[in-house]
């Protein structure tokens, strides 16, 4: 390699280097138009964020780069900002039957604030017509309630046997925490994201009673059981969905690295958890290797192992274009942006269009689209050509940019990137399993790793129980009594959601 000198070069030494020695000039531009050149790769890849790629928000944040400012692909939609027209809203409105009523009347000495006059003595009692009325919603003292079972016992007159009479199912101890103190204590730590300790704090502050953490893992690992028995049902119900969404995404059990997978629908999700992050992983719990629909999903390898009709996640490309065309400088990049967008708003409207209405998407409409695509996808690989061959005997392939890779599936899976625009009901993106697998990372942020692979397993069965009868608008609290006494009725029941 050409030497540097340790010292900055004057204007009059180059000079007279170039008409000494012309070769060492010609060196030394070669040397650093290469030093420019991986600068700027550096350059590119550390303005690769969470935005502009497939990276995860976590990352941005770096001692280079500040956080990305978000930025939306969505165009105005000229409403102001707050509640819309016909959206239902909730507020507080005063109950016709409050529990406890105070009345605050006048003293024996009271005057009238303008006249002085005494106002004098009325012992009517306070109505709407002779009072206002302010209500005030307060949360009670909560208190424990011990309810004690005593079963009769009686002696036989012919054998003097002792008999007893029999207990409630579930009441099996002399001293036992009842399924509504359960199903608080997996709801704070499993829905709420509460760790042990906090969740300990919790009960002994909010309702004098004090249960170690030992116990709360105790409930989350039986109701774990019972949740994997409930959701054989919901596993099965996703099999059979025509549409699903899924998605994986790193976190820890004992300090290593496993992968937390999702596959869901609009009123179902299941997770599992496992070493592996491809196909072996995936199809782990049996799921993937029998579905038969439509899977939405991102480009991972591991997926196209599967027989399933594919769709690739629309959110993910628009990310990998933005990259090429503010960072590559690829002018196609920003025509596919503007076409998915286009196709995106035209599918919407179709949706949206009233029964018997004229149809947004005729045949030319999508044959213009189409057109529209093939003509972007030519103009890119006319910019981005296969690099040259690699010389005789060299072993392996040439490496391709990320331009013509992307370009590469955009002209060979044009089915799957605009199953969107072409088959009513396909989604445009895969925000439903990532949405489904976010409050997991939040959970791992707040109370750590896992410490067991069986706690993993049972964490993960009662939030896809959670998560399914939110899906459903169930109440949280009831779902979770009712896992506990029935966990197979639970699951048939949200299976037929």
């Amino acid at each position: 390699m050409f030497f540097v000198p340790p010292e900055r070069p004057t204007r009059e030494q180059l000079i007279a280097l170039a008409k000494s020695d012309p070769e060492a000039i010609a060196d030394l531009v070669l040397m650093l138009w290469d030093r420019v050149a991986a600068l700027e790769a550096r350059v590119r890849e550390l303005e690769r964020n969470s935005r502009n790629s497939s990276r995860a928000p976590s990352s941005d944040r770096s001692n280079f780069n500040p956080p990305p400012k978000p930025k939306s692909l969505r165009g105005k939609s000229g409403r102001k900002p707050g509640g819309q027209d016909g959206h239902v809203g909730e507020t507080l409105l005063q109950s016709d039957c409050p529990d406890r009523i105070i009345e605050h009347r006048f003293g024996p000495d009271a005057r009238c604030p303008d006249c002085g006059t005494l106002l004098g003595a009325d012992s009517s009692e306070l109505h709407e017509e002779n009072c206002e009325q302010r209500q005030v919603f307060e949360l009670p003292a909560i208190r424990i309630e011990v309810v004690e079972h005593r079963a009769e016992r009686r002696v036989c007159p012919d054998c003097a046997t002792t008999v007893a009479a029999a207990f409630p199912a579930g009441v099996t101890s002399p001293v036992q925490y009842g399924e509504s103190i359960q199903a608080a204590a997996i709801y704070f730590n499993v829905r709420q994201m509460i760790p042990y300790a906090r969740c300990a704090e919790l009960f002994t502050e909010l309702f004098a009673c004090p249960i170690s953490q030992g116990t709360l893992a105790n409930f989350v690992k039986r109701a774990g059981a019972k949740a994997a028995v409930a959701m054989e049902p919901v596993r099965e119900k996703l099999v059979a969905a025509d549409i699903a969404h899924a998605d994986e995404t790193g976190c820890r059990v004992r300090g290593k690295l496993h992968w937390l997978h999702v596959l869901s629908t609009a009123k179902l999700t299941s997770y599992h958890i496992d070493t592996k992050r491809g196909s072996e992983g995936m199809n782990r719990i049996g799921l993937l290797g029998r579905f038969a629909g439509r899977l939405v999903h991102d480009f991972l390898s591991g997926y196209y192992l599967f027989e399933y009709r594919h769709q690739l996640c629309a959110a993910h490309l628009l990310r990998e274009l933005i990259y090429l065309k503010e960072q590559m400088d690829q002018p196609w990049a920003g025509k596919m942006i503007e076409l998915l967008l286009d196709a995106k708003d035209l599918a919407e409207r179709e949706q949206s269009r009233d029964e018997g209405a004229r149809h947004i998407i005729g045949e030319r409409t999508r044959q213009r689209i189409r057109v529209r695509y093939a003509g972007i996808v030519l103009e890119g690989l006319a910019l981005n050509p296969e690099p040259p061959a690699p010389p005789s005997g060299t072993r392996g392939r040439v490496k391709r940019s990320k331009a013509l890779n992307l370009l590469i599936r955009l002209e060979e899976r044009y089915e799957e990137i605009m199953g969107f625009f072409e088959y009513p009901g396909v989604p445009f993106d895969n925000n439903q399993a990532e949405r489904d697998l976010r409050m997991m990372k939040v959970r791992e942020k707040i109370s750590g790793t896992f410490r067991s692979e069986g706690h993993a397993e049972a964490f993960c069965d009662l939030r896809a129980i959670l998560s399914s009868a939110t899906k459903q608008r169930a109440n949280l609290l009831e779902t979770l009594t009712e896992l506990l006494r029935s966990p197979e009725d639970l699951g048939e029941k949200l299976a037929q959601e």
